[in-house]
């Protein structure tokens, strides 16, 4: 059976790899100009966390991940919920002039990855790791609906959010000390920043892993810099080249039997290497 031939098994999961990809590429936009990858990279960790866990509670119960959930059930509650709660942290002022906000984000990813591996090996869920373990390294081949429909709720969310507040967003980005000075109430635009990429990451780790969301927020913004120094140009390019990478990706991982979630990131990390060239070929002339 051919990739088209296949594709009433392949529609729904490449749907949410698109729309994940788009709106984390947006965001990665966001993600790069404040340079806070790390970051990201913490509430991707603390959002996998959220999932993993939600199995494990699940347990106790008798419920089965592969079935409807209830929705405090649900993987994507406690992902939205630990990504929620990381944001927060993320945002609000350390009371100790010793504690970085750096050191808080390191504690996060770290502590989260520990846990998450702590969790792998429970006995309680052996029966479903390997399905955690997609979940963090990216395995977008399946996708239940429910999940393609939490995925485009999530981001239709975020980007009515972006649409009003896109303009203080970016002000905030480029001049947080000149938006204070003038009045701009950033600490409420940083979390609801923060908030956003938490939606955004906890409802796109369900679908496509902690790994490839990560990437999304991180590497097409970063090539899309090396391609151009405008704002609006960067943004589209982001967009376009997490949607391109999602989109070849998964048909390379269906035509190639190759892991789906790493093949989307190394054509990701690809762009950077066109842009370098780009970059060097306009250094030549």
């Amino acid at each position: 059976m051919s990739f088209w031939d296949a594709s009433f098994l392949w529609l729904e999961p490449m749907l949410a790899s698109l729309i994940g990809a788009g709106l984390l590429g947006y965001l990665g936009f966001f993600v790069v100009l404040r340079r806070v990858a790390f970051m990201s990279a913490a509430l991707s960790q603390v959002s996998g966390l959220g999932v993993a866990t939600a199995f494990w509670v699940g347990s106790f119960f008798g419920v089965s991940p592969h079935d409807e959930t209830a929705f405090w059930f649900s993987p994507v509650t406690f992902a939205l919920g630990f990504a929620l709660l990381g944001a927060v942290a993320f945002t609000l002022p350390s009371r100790s002039r010793r504690v970085a906000p750096e050191s808080v984000v390191a504690l996060a990813y770290l502590a989260s990855s520990a846990l998450v591996i702590v969790v792998l090996n429970s006995p309680r869920i052996a029966q479903e790791a390997h399905e955690i373990g997609d979940l963090l390294f990216g395995n977008a081949v399946v996708v239940r609906r429910e999940h393609l429909v939490q995925l485009a709720v999530g981001a239709v969310l975020v980007l009515a959010v972006h649409a009003v507040f896109f303009k203080d967003f970016l002000f905030t980005s480029f001049d947080h000390e000149t938006a204070a000075s003038l009045g701009v109430p950033v600490r409420a635009l940083d979390l609801g920043l923060h908030a956003s990429l938490a939606v955004a990451v906890a409802v796109s780790t369900r679908a496509l892993g902690a790994l490839p969301v990560f990437a999304f927020l991180v590497l097409p913004a970063g090539a899309a810099l090396l391609f151009s120094e405008r704002l609006k140009v960067v943004l589209v390019l982001s967009v376009a080249f997490s949607m391109v990478s999602a989109a070849v990706g998964y048909w390379l991982s269906w035509t190639w039997s190759l892991p789906t979630g790493p093949v989307m990131v190394a054509l990701a990390a690809l762009f950077w290497g066109l842009g370098g060239l780009k970059r060097l070929a306009g250094a030549r002339s």
